[in-house]
């Protein structure tokens, strides 16, 4: 199967150019267009890494986004920068993005990065993959006819399973912990995502969208995953 990639871009041009460049490769190109939607695209599947055009949205909204992604991604995040100053490269290797190109793309130097980020992430044992961690605490809630065991990850809804992503699991998680609780989507996505930010409060409601569409009767009228108008959600 080939290798996917994801390019956040509005770019025709530069999706063009990318997309004729992974043919030469044999890798997949899908574009996405906006910040959000590669964060829900990432939800949906693994990927093998993430190409950012950073003349498309603002510096803040690159290092708030890829610190929501990267513990999601276990391949490498590459940005495209139009102008690259020692501020600008400072902020985004902080944020953990594995390279910085600059913009126009020459395509095989770009390709021969693009290799060599991947050979690392096959042979290179980062620390996060041995780390023991502490085993989950046994908690199962059952409510009207849903199930959730928290720690064996699993969803069922009449006795039958329901396939979660696991951001979707942990925001379900998150909001049955803090059952009967007003929480605000800011509250939300930094509880759930680990990161405080106005502008990424759309994803909470994508993600409580899927989770109706999952698991609620009537989606449109929702018996526990409930909007509190002017505030944000509760689960009762």
């Amino acid at each position: 199967m080939a290798k996917e990639f994801l390019l956040m871009s509005r770019s025709a041009d530069l999706v063009d150019q990318l997309t004729a460049s992974c043919k030469k490769a044999r890798w997949q190109l899908t574009q996405i267009t906006t910040p959000t939607g590669l964060v829900v695209a990432l939800e949906q599947r693994p990927v093998a890494g993430v190409w950012w055009d950073l003349s498309q949205v603002s510096l803040d909204t690159t290092i708030a986004t890829m610190t929501l992604i990267r513990q999601q991604l276990t391949g490498p995040i590459m940005v495209l920068a139009p102008e690259l100053t020692d501020r600008i490269q400072r902020k985004l290797f902080s944020a953990q993005v594995d390279d910085v190109i600059p913009l126009p793309v020459e395509e095989r130097g770009f390709r021969a990065r693009v290799s060599q980020r991947l050979w690392l992430y096959r042979h290179v044992k980062f620390a996060t993959a041995t780390t023991p961690r502490e085993p989950a605490p046994t908690a199962v809630i059952a409510t009207s006819d849903w199930t959730i065991d928290q720690a064996n990850y699993t969803v069922k809804k009449a006795g039958q399973p329901v396939e979660l992503t696991p951001k979707e699991f942990q925001l379900l998680s998150y909001l049955i912990n803090h059952h009967n609780q007003v929480l605000s989507r800011e509250q939300l996505v930094s509880g759930v995502w680990g990161y405080d930010l106005l502008a990424s409060s759309r994803i909470v409601d994508i993600h409580i969208s899927h989770l109706r569409d999952k698991l609620e009767d009537d989606p449109h009228k929702p018996a526990h995953l409930l909007t509190v108008r002017g505030f944000g959600y509760k689960f009762v």
